[in-house]
């Protein structure tokens, strides 16, 4: 009998992510009532504050849920992935250095940022021998860490973005993208395009983040995000991320047999998110007749771990 098994898991029996801040449902309210129909966002030139439809944000009614086609949440965290990695969700186990020559691991995940060595410590690495590369961070450790980022920049951008539960979630995916991107720091100071984000004028919020030293180091993606910030929708379907994860009962089938259930989001007020390794096993009986060796039935379990 031979058997055949995936790697052994030695840590992270499951893990739960507990946010330190208080989390709420990403919010987009329903359509408000309008004298004149809302133009097609993606026909129309971005307008300036105050126009329905045309990019501008009325004071007095928040945006409508559905400004042309949006995203899904599982899109917006596979957007992100692919625009940190090569490997989208699956990351990159192995330290490698990023644009800027920083040591850099799983979905972006900057190992000279401040923190970083508590934070691969949380998810049970060992933060020198990650840096070294004598150690590679686990599938499980690499969503772990991109799941907490992703979270933590939502909350860190309801500080500054005052009306983000009534954007579009394509202008959400812009500022969390960012935000995910530069770390909040670096983020404040694009004081001008926040500003004009506070009031609705998402076309001038587009002129200053292409007019930022930011977009000349990203390019692309800077392109993209600028597009639908303005636009706030998905106009162009090649804008849509490749690799989005499947979902079903057992929550979304992230890369490399990793299962993500629930989100801190999806029920708000700080619901839980589990995140744990799903491994299947197979056996299969070996026999010998007549000198003739030969493969009978395969047995398969999964374990979750």
């Amino acid at each position: 009998m031979t058997t055949r098994t995936t790697p052994p898991l030695r840590l992270l029996a499951a893990v739960l992510l507990m946010m330190t801040f208080t989390l709420s449902a990403i919010a987009l309210t329903s359509t408000p009532a309008h004298a004149d129909p809302l133009p097609d966002p993606c026909t129309t030139t971005p307008g300036s504050p105050g126009t329905p439809g045309g990019g501008g944000y009325d004071p007095e009614a928040p945006d409508p849920a559905e400004q042309g086609p949006q995203l899904t949440l599982l899109e917006m965290k596979t957007y992100i992935a692919n625009n940190e990695s090569l490997h989208g969700l699956a990351g990159d186990p192995h330290v490698y250095p990023d644009s800027k020559g920083n040591p850099t691991v799983g979905i972006g995940f900057n190992l000279n940022r401040p923190g970083a060595q508590a934070r691969i410590e949380s998810v049970g690495a060992n933060y020198a021998a990650v840096r070294a590369g004598t150690q590679d961070l686990t599938p499980l450790q690499i969503i772990t860490l991109f799941e907490n980022d992703f979270y933590a920049a939502i909350a860190n951008l309801r500080t500054v973005i005052y009306n983000f539960d009534r954007l579009t979630s394509a202008r959400q995916l812009v500022l969390i993208d960012m935000m995910y991107n530069m770390g909040a720091a670096r983020f404040r100071e694009f004081t001008r395009m926040i500003a004009a984000v506070n009031v609705g004028d998402f076309n001038r919020a587009g002129l200053e983040m292409k007019n930022s030293l930011w977009a000349k180091q990203v390019g692309a993606r800077a392109t993209r995000n600028i597009k639908l910030m303005q636009q706030g929708a998905v106009c162009d379907p090649k804008d849509l991320p490749k690799g989005v994860p499947s979902t079903g009962v057992g929550g979304a089938a992230y890369p490399n047999g990793v299962v993500v259930v629930g989100s801190p989001f999806s029920g708000g007020g700080g619901a839980l998110n589990y995140i744990y390794w799903e491994t299947t096993t197979c056996v299969t009986t070996v026999g010998t007749m007549n000198g003739v060796t030969y493969e009978g039935t395969t047995y398969c379990y999964t374990t979750y771990s």
